[in-house]
């Protein structure tokens, strides 16, 4: 029951209300756990016509919580961040069935005191700083005058001035004259401080994700601010998929579906980019052990050989003429060797060019694919503007750019790293190839929006053509029956 209005609002046929309760701070008194007596007071007390009477908090439920631990997590969250403020919450949990749980939290504007009395919204206080234009403001970091404690605080305070410059005084019967000084007044409390709303999505992410398992926990900041390379999708609402199960086409749902695509997209190039990297390194890698093992193993005989002669006695001329025959017979067979090696990796390399030119051309043909995107939104935007200047009517922004790029580690000499190695052949070109492709994949947005700007730019036009040619034809039909009755009256003048 309204006590105000005399209206009764029956909510008992509601569905998909799960459960309701109203959770006390300290000093409220009992009785307002009932809902009616509870939002009753609260009218009472705000006298304003405009007067806000509540603040309203709505949670989503990951679905992959159970029911108990959906209202374990809800009764944490409202005692940690509203009732252990002083706010009464009025709490209310709904589930239609339809993947979507979620809580409304109403939650009062006005604490309470030690005497169960609610507390006045706003408090006044005295000034104790100035902002840039002079103002007298209350800065809650500084020191504030106590009337209490005066000899301490005294300094604390801004004196009123009048338009001469002096403080102004007043005199007060039986007490002399009195310095008045500047009064403000402020807030009772920070509850409706924008800043925090941040904090209570923060802690609502932290309570949830003490059920979640890690790779399903929830993050209350943006993708951009995650650092994570991905377009969120937009909010559908019930309007829009009403439309979508009925078969038809919702702009919203159109939209979601677009950055859906760009978003598979630009994941698919990444894959792509990181198997050719990985291809390549791996094959550089193989490549370049193989040649260190080989001329390692070179310069260790030939190193091992040149002791050998330094520590013999010269007595020992003609064996260390027979070391020295053998030592050039052996380097003989080295340098055969590694004429082998050398063939062995050319015949590698020939083996694995198909593959780099299969990957080569896979890029071309994404490249060539964007290009002709990129051709099309072009065009497509020229036409809109020719058909604004024609029309005179205003269309929609086609937005901004967006950029995207695909981050790599890159060492001081500006060569691609992979693992542990550093491959410089091709691999440079190949990802500024991949960051200019997925910069272009974001202009299927762009194109979208142009199209719809399009078409609203022709229905317009259609719609301000026709206005004109009614009008047209109108004076035309008027002109004509001008003319029909100038020339009856001539007729009749002439008999």
């Amino acid at each position: 029951m309204n006590e105000e209005t005399g209206i009764m609002h029956d909510y008992t046929s509601k569905e998909g209300v799960i459960m309701s309760e109203i959770l006390l701070p300290e000093n409220a008194p009992e009785a307002y756990q009932d809902r009616q007596i509870l939002w009753n007071e609260v009218q009472k007390m705000e006298k304003r016509c405009d007067a806000q009477l509540a603040r309203e908090v709505e949670v989503a439920f990951p679905v992959e919580m159970s029911r108990e631990q959906q209202i374990e997590c809800i009764h944490d969250y409202i005692r940690e961040n509203f009732v252990s403020k002083g706010m009464i919450a009025d709490w209310a949990l709904h589930d239609k069935g339809d993947g979507n749980p979620h809580a409304h939290i109403m939650l009062t504007v006005r604490g309470f005191d030690e005497n169960r009395q609610w507390q006045q919204k706003t408090k006044t206080v005295f000034a104790n700083s100035r902002d840039s234009l002079g103002r007298a403001v209350y800065d809650p970091s500084l020191p504030s005058y106590d009337p209490k404690d005066k000899d301490r605080t005294a300094q604390y305070r801004i004196p009123l001035l009048d338009k001469s410059g002096k403080q102004k005084t007043r005199i007060r019967k039986g007490k002399g004259t009195e310095y008045l000084w500047e009064k403000i007044n402020i807030p009772a409390n920070d509850w409706n401080d924008r800043a925090n709303a941040e904090q209570w999505r923060a802690s609502w992410a932290d309570h949830c994700n003490r059920y979640l398992d890690h790779e399903k926990q929830i993050d209350h900041r943006s993708f951009a601010r995650q650092g994570l390379d991905q377009e969120p999708t937009i909010h559908e609402g019930y309007t829009a998929r009403s439309m979508e199960s009925e078969g038809r086409k919702a702009d919203r749902c159109e939209i979601n579906r677009e950055i859906r695509q760009r978003n598979t997209l630009r994941n698919q190039i990444k894959a792509l980019a990181l198997d050719i990297a990985k291809m390549v390194a791996e094959k550089a890698r193989e490549l370049y052990e193989r040649i260190t093992e080989f001329t390692g193993n070179n310069g260790i005989d030939a190193g091992a050989g040149k002791d050998a002669h330094a520590d013999r006695d010269t007595t020992g001329r003609k064996r260390n003429t027979g070391t020295k025959a053998s030592g050039v017979r052996k380097g003989t067979g080295g340098d055969k060797d590694e004429t082998d090696s050398l063939d062995d990796i050319e015949r590698e390399i020939e083996q694995r060019k198909p593959e780099i030119d299969a990957a080569d051309q896979q890029l071309e043909q994404l490249a060539g694919m964007i290009r002709e995107r990129r051709k099309n939104h072009d065009e497509r935007i020229r036409k809109l503007m020719e058909r604004r200047r024609t029309t005179y009517t205003d269309g929609a922004d086609a937005g901004s750019d967006r950029t995207a790029g695909a981050g790599q580690r890159k060492s001081s000499e500006g060569s691609v790293i992979e693992g542990n190695s550093t491959v410089t052949t091709g691999t440079e070109q190949l990802i500024r190839d991949l960051e200019t492709a997925i910069s272009a994949a974001t202009g299927a947005e762009e194109t979208a929006r142009t199209e719809r700007a399009a078409r609203e730019v022709e229905r317009s036009r259609s719609g301000f053509t026709g206005k004109r040619e009614t009008k047209i034809r109108k004076q035309e039909t008027g002109k004509r029956e001008e003319t029909v009755q100038g020339r009856s009256r001539s007729r009749g003048r002439s008999r």
